[in-house]
């Protein structure tokens, strides 16, 4: 007689196909909406290369436009010129000449001229004057808004054009020329960094803060910016608006085709290091002891993940799940949920950074998850984030960086710029480096870009055998998990 089924295993069964088929609907999803963004880029590629025929045609029509203008003065000129031989062959012939009538065609032929003169002016100096940089700057602002970027990214390269502003004037955006932009980043090399955060600069300009600074005995000069900075967050920003700007009025930028070189004075970029184990245990120890969600969590799942604060402060419930295996993963290529349930837009850095995070074992057996559930499903996970007192926090991601900032000062472990709460995604890098992990899967991991066109072909989240690799990595000799153990 056959031993009868255990009903148990039925449900199981029956539960394991469900959720076999949710899975290969969600991959069926996934794949049809990488489609719709490859039709999207698509499209946009063309409408980019429509607009620049467009700007080609228009230029050319003003070219010809200006040919006509100088042809009809021209003719004009030998018109004019065969009347006068003519009134002074006329001359000669009779006893009474008309010099009325030859001074009215050189008035008229040097009005012609002065016109054209005025044309070619016009021509030489860029054009006819085009708007304002600083009204450009509010409508390429407003536009940049509505784009979906970093807000805080977008709000910096709006102060950083208007630095140029009050360096070289507000000028049509055709009449700025080449040496104003050199010397902007000459002088940007002199510039503090932060001065306007810094009461012995108050209320100075750039120039006066630079003047000031070389003034003082050099063991108490401020650092100034570095070249990186001068070119990331100076000059890249007008490269963008002056493109931009000068493409939608019909005008060539004056930043085309010329390279605008840093000083060799400006101060050396000082590298980002990774967290050494012995500092990590001492942060861990410290941080498994908060009270606050953020403070408590924050740090390790920084160092493990290698996620970015900003991705990991906007992190909701319902992005926190398991897959097949039994993997637990942070999903980031979802909208976020307002209060009121209507989906929001995630920000997020670039295209890179949507994506699937592998969460390591050793953070699961640290109580993460069971700290994750305690949340409403379309609740933040560290809510603290939000709110100070009464008032709403405007930047999260900002504030929260500067409270683990401190927290690492208070220890011991901060290095201005070497190393502050993002040297974790350095020391996560590493840890995957050592683990053997290949580059293709850990940049994936990290929201990096793929370095090569090969590496972009394939899957665009991670797969169910990468997971399984990075959830079980080896973590670095000595790192001491026990103080969240102890703390669940």
């Amino acid at each position: 007689m056959a031993q009868k089924q255990d009903p148990r295993d039925i449900i199981i069964a029956e539960l394991q196909a469900e959720v076999d088929y949710l899975m290969r609907t969600m991959k069926e999803v996934a794949d049809v909406t990488d489609q719709v963004m490859e039709e999207q880029d698509r499209l946009h590629a063309i409408e980019l290369e429509n607009q620049g025929l467009r700007l080609r045609a228009e230029s050319h029509e003003r070219e010809i436009t200006f040919k006509r203008e100088v042809n009809a003065v021209y003719s004009s000129f030998i018109d004019t010129q065969t009347s006068i031989l003519q009134t002074l062959q006329r001359g000669r012939t009779t006893t009474t000449t008309t010099p009325e009538n030859v001074q009215n065609q050189l008035e008229a032929l040097a009005r012609k001229m002065a016109s054209l003169n005025q044309s070619v002016e016009i021509m030489l100096d860029g054009g006819h004057p085009g708007p304002l940089l600083s009204e450009a700057l509010e409508h390429w602002f407003k536009v940049r808004s509505g784009l979906g970027l970093d807000q805080k990214k977008v709000d910096t390269d709006y102060n950083r054009v208007k630095d140029f502003i009050s360096f070289a004037g507000d000028k049509p955006i055709n009449r700025y020329r080449y040496l104003e932009f050199q010397e902007f980043a000459n002088l940007l090399a002199h510039v503090p960094a932060k001065f306007s955060m810094k009461p012995e600069f108050k209320g100075m300009t750039q120039f006066e803060a630079a003047a000031h600074n070389r003034s003082l005995d050099p063991r108490k000069r401020e650092k100034t910016l570095t070249g990186k900075t001068i070119e990331s967050n100076y000059l890249s920003p007008l490269n963008m608006i002056f493109h931009d700007m000068c493409a939608h009025h019909g005008f060539p930028s004056p930043l085309a085709n010329v390279s605008i070189r840093i000083s060799q004075e400006a101060r050396a970029s000082t590298e980002r290091l990774p967290i050494e184990v012995p500092e990590l245990n001492k942060w861990f120890e410290h941080a498994a002891k908060e009270t606050r969600g953020d403070n408590k969590w924050l740090p390790l799942l920084g160092t493990v993940t290698g996620a970015r604060i900003g991705e990991l402060i906007w992190l909701q419930k319902k992005d926190i799940y398991q897959v097949e295996g039994g993997i637990w993963v942070m999903d980031l290529t979802t909208d976020l949920i307002d209060a009121q349930g209507i989906p929001v837009a995630r920000r997020i850095k670039n295209n890179s950074s949507r994506r699937i995070i592998a969460i390591h074992q050793a953070i699961v057996d640290a109580g993460f998850i069971e700290y994750v559930q305690s949340f409403p499903k379309d609740g933040w996970i560290f809510p603290w984030a939000f709110h100070h007192g009464k008032n709403e926090v405007k930047r999260p991601a900002d504030a929260a960086s500067k409270r683990l900032n401190a927290q690492l000062k208070k220890l011991g472990i901060h290095k201005e710029i070497e190393q502050t709460f993002h040297s974790t995604r350095h020391t996560a890098k590493d840890i995957m480096r050592v683990a053997k992990i290949d580059q293709r899967t850990h940049d994936m991991q990290t929201g990096h870009a793929q370095k090569t066109v090969s590496d972009s072909y394939g899957a665009k989240t991670l797969k169910a055998d990468q997971l399984e690799v990075l959830v079980a990595l080896s973590l670095p000799h000595g790192l001491d998990l026990s103080p969240y153990l102890a703390s669940r």
